[in-house]
Parts: structure tokens; sequence; C-alpha cells
């Protein structure tokens, strides 16, 4: 058996512990058939096809997302000495050094991952849109309110809202987006209402810098006794209590002390 030449990398030294943890996908690879019928029935499917998203309607319904997968390649992540770069994630498997970045999600996605642009989630930027006015009646309606009223269409309305509907819900339930998780977020009506700028959005950099925060921070939670922190929080704990005692045993001397004094004090009166 080859010697453990990331014995001293490891993120987690004790990866190889079972860790009673779960992977949750918020992602819906069914939602894309749903999504295909709905803007077939409004003649709008060959305009989506044309967009951003296009490739996504040819993925076989039978992948699924392995989040045991995801869970063993977590726990073995790596430390990089000469690695600097925050938007990336480093493995060891077997004897190779595996990168998770920008570029490995650009490959994968094929999504746009250009530069975000500033302050696109700022409040000033969301205002009341037709597309809002003309199906809600709550200002901020869920996820599960808006698929409803996409899947209820059956022929053209308004135009292209049905595209406009099936690109939110392709970002919040697709990609399972955290913002759009409950609401629909402010800012995300408003730059549908601009179909072109819409696909012109550097989806790929927003969602990856998204999965790459709960990869590294969400994880880290749930893996941390992995690394001992278990141990480092029981010793915190501990320390606490042997502070108290010790404030305790103090407080205890400190009054002692006083009734002795205040003895002497009546004695020599």
């Amino acid at each position: 058996m080859p010697a453990d030449r990331f014995k001293k990398q490891w993120l987690y030294p004790d990866h190889k512990t079972w860790v009673h943890a779960r992977i949750n996908s918020h992602n819906k690879i069914n939602f894309l058939r749903d999504l295909e019928l709905v803007l077939t029935r409004c003649g709008l499917v060959d305009g989506f096809k044309q967009g951003s998203f296009m490739k996504y309607l040819e993925i076989p319904q039978a992948i699924k997302v392995h989040g045991m997968l995801i869970y063993n390649l977590l726990k073995r992540q790596i430390i990089l000495p000469n690695s600097e770069n925050e938007d990336e994630i480093w493995f060891g498997l077997g004897q190779n050094e595996v990168r998770f970045g920008r570029e490995e999600f650009c490959l994968c996605s094929g999504l746009n991952m250009g530069t975000l642009p500033e302050g696109f989630r700022e409040k000033e930027e969301v205002r009341e849109e037709p597309i809002l006015t003309r199906h809600f009646t709550d200002e901020s309606p869920t996820i599960e309110l808006l698929e409803a009223i996409f899947n209820w269409l059956t022929e053209p309305v308004s135009g292209d809202d049905a595209l406009k509907m099936g690109y939110q819900l392709m970002v919040s339930q697709f990609f399972g987006i955290d913002e759009a998780r409950t609401a629909i977020p402010g800012w995300l009506f408003s730059l549908i209402e601009d179909i072109d700028a819409f696909e012109r959005f550097p989806w790929g950099s927003y969602i990856f810098d998204v999965t790459l925060f709960w990869m590294k921070n969400v994880a880290g939670k749930h893996l941390g006794r992995l690394r001992g922190d278990d141990q480092k929080k029981e010793e915190k704990e501990e320390n606490k209590k042997r502070k108290k005692k010790e404030e305790k045993e103090e407080e205890k001397k400190k009054k002692k002390l006083k009734k002795k004094k205040k003895t002497e004090v009546e004695e020599e009166n």
C-alpha cells in the first residue's frame, strides 16, 4: 500500500472517520422537463434554446446528485502551502492533487464566468416591474407560487412572460441559488425585465461563488470534528468550568476574610 503523501496536508486529518452529516441539494433536475413542456405549449421553447441555458434541456433525466460522493470528496480536502487563491479547493485523491476552481466550474457548466456587476443586489435597482403586477399580488412571491403560475400557462401570455418566468425558475429551482430558496429576490425580477441583460449576466461567476461559499463554510461546520474542533470545544468548556470554580473559591475566601475582620473589630470594641 503506497504511503499517504498528503499526511501533513489534510484539512481534516481524521478524514477516514465517519461523521453523521448530510449533503443537501436544492437543485431540481426533474424541473427541466416541466420547463420544456410549458415553454413548448407557449411557443417559446425555441427562444429558450437560443439563450444562455440552452444546453441544460439536453441533460438526461437519469442524472442524480450523489450526496455521498460530495461528502467523501469534501472530507479529502488538502492544504497547499503555495496556493493563495481563495477561489479554489484542493483535494487529495489517490496520489494526485485535484483542484476545483473557476476554470473547472466553467468547463463543467459552460456558463458565463465574467465579472459580476457592482451593486446588482442593491435596493435602488429593485422597482415595481410589469411581470410582478401582471401575475402576482404579493410583493415577494415565493418559488412555489412562481412555479405554480408558470405550470398553469397553456398559451402565449403577455408577450414573453412565460420565458421570463422560465429563466427565473431555472436560476432558483435548477441551480438552487440560496437567495431564492424562499422568496424570489427583487433584483432577480428587475433583471429579468431585460432578457438580453439577463442572458449577458455572468451566471457562472454568481453560481460558482455561491457553490464555493457553501462548500467551504457549511462543510467546515459539519466536518470540523475531523480536525479536532470537538476536542477544542471540550477543552474550552473545561477551562471555562475550571475558571468559574476558581472564581467561586476566590469569592468564598473574600467573604471568609471579610467576616473574620468584622469579628476582630467587634471584639476590639
